[in-house]
């Protein structure tokens, strides 16, 4: 009996669906409920981003990466708790980052994450992430502007501190 090709496999599948076996069609919707954290001002710096999303991580006795939609003129869309961790890390999947992005057909995203610690100086995984975001973002065409490192008193800005390259985009400058 001649064994058959992948290709006649697959062309059998299509001739007999596995019976009662349903694939789901999802819907998605984006609702708004009103409330804003920011408002819509442009973001114009590091500064003022961070000051925006620290009443969310302040009082947080864990690392939280936080994800910032942008439209394309820097004004806040939306901002979600992308991950929480432990005490002393928190482990980022890229997918949720740009998954809040995708939704609210963001341009840009900015992310922020706390050290407990208070002091705001990135690690070296913090770096290796902020690189793993900056090619994310370019496979999909939203690219990463800021990772803010929020500590107690101060933060620490990727982007300030000549560790993003590229530069802001003509619409958005």
């Amino acid at each position: 009996m001649k064994r058959k090709t992948q290709k006649e496999q697959m062309e059998d599948l299509w001739k007999r669906p596995i019976p009662r076996k349903w694939v789901g069609i999802i819907h998605l919707n984006m609702i708004k409920d009103g409330r804003c954290l920011y408002g819509f001002q442009r973001l114009k710096n590091a500064g003022l981003a961070a000051e925006m999303v620290k009443p969310m991580i302040q009082r947080a006795d864990r690392e939280m990466m936080l994800v910032l939609s942008l439209n394309k003129k820097l004004e806040p869309m939306a901002v979600e708790i992308a991950a929480v961790g432990g005490v002393s890390d928190c482990y980022v999947d890229v997918r949720s980052i740009f998954k809040h992005a995708v939704l609210n057909n963001a341009a840009y995203v900015i992310c922020f994450h706390n050290h407990l610690s208070g002091y705001p100086e990135p690690s070296r995984d913090d770096r290796l992430l902020t690189r793993r975001l900056t090619e994310a973002g370019q496979v999909l065409g939203i690219p990463l502007l800021d990772h803010i490192v929020i500590g107690e008193e101060s933060y620490y800005s990727f982007r300030e501190n000549g560790e993003l390259d590229e530069g802001l985009p003509d619409e958005a400058a």
